[in-house]
């Protein structure tokens, strides 16, 4: 081999770790603020789980035949229990949002690992990875929060919180009372009536699929 040969090999030896180098500081010097952020969450006080608030009822007037001649409600909010829905409905909205709803503890570990990693890498909230219950603890409790570690962090707080006090079925009673699905309807049986016109209890299998994945989408 020539000497300019191996001068050659050599200056692009070092360009290729001088490259490397770079990019290896520049991962550093973005993730360690995230990190220390992170080893920071835990100071001040000690987080306390407030009750669940009243869920918004609207209020009719109607006349000597019962016929509706006005409604007044803050929002499109009409709460049904959980034992009122078909098994249909509540089997698509486990399918879509939360399939371990049922076993996990208010976190999906696994999921919350890979999100974070992804998260992480990408520099942006990509993936959420949030449980049912852990929805129900970012709508009830941390509205207006940053969206940083810390809310993480919280938010995972609250759902194991959440689990321990209340059952799954009041959970995800909750959940299904209280999530947006877009033209001011919040809940199932709002939703129900505003997509279709008609009771959540008498969706379709179809109607239910429809309604979980308008929720994720």
């Amino acid at each position: 081999m020539s000497a300019v040969r191996v001068l050659s090999w050599i200056s692009r030896l070092a360009v290729i770790t001088l490259a490397a180098a770079l990019l290896f500081a520049a991962s550093i010097a973005g993730v360690a603020p995230r990190i220390w952020g992170v080893a920071q969450s835990w100071r001040g006080g000690p987080v306390e789980l407030p009750e669940f608030t009243e869920l918004a009822m609207e209020s009719r007037a109607v006349d000597s035949t019962g016929a509706t001649i006005a409604l007044f409600r803050r929002q499109n909010s009409q709460p049904i229990e959980l034992a009122a829905l078909p098994e249909n409905v509540t089997a698509a909205f486990l399918a879509v949002e939360d399939r371990d709803f049922l076993h996990h503890n208010g976190v999906n570990a696994r999921s919350l690992f890979r999100a974070s990693v992804s998260n992480v890498a990408s520099g942006a909230a990509q993936q959420g990875a949030s449980t049912i219950t852990m929805q129900v603890a970012k709508n009830e409790f941390l509205g207006g929060f940053e969206r940083d570690f810390r809310y993480k962090l919280l938010q995972i707080h609250y759902a194991l919180m959440l689990e321990r006090r209340f059952s799954k079925d009041e959970i995800l009673e909750r959940y299904l009372n209280t999530v947006f699905f877009g033209n001011h309807a919040y809940g199932i049986e709002a939703a129900a009536e505003t997509y279709f016109g008609k009771h959540a209890a008498d969706l379709s299998v179809v109607e239910s699929g429809f309604l979980a994945g308008l929720v994720q989408s």
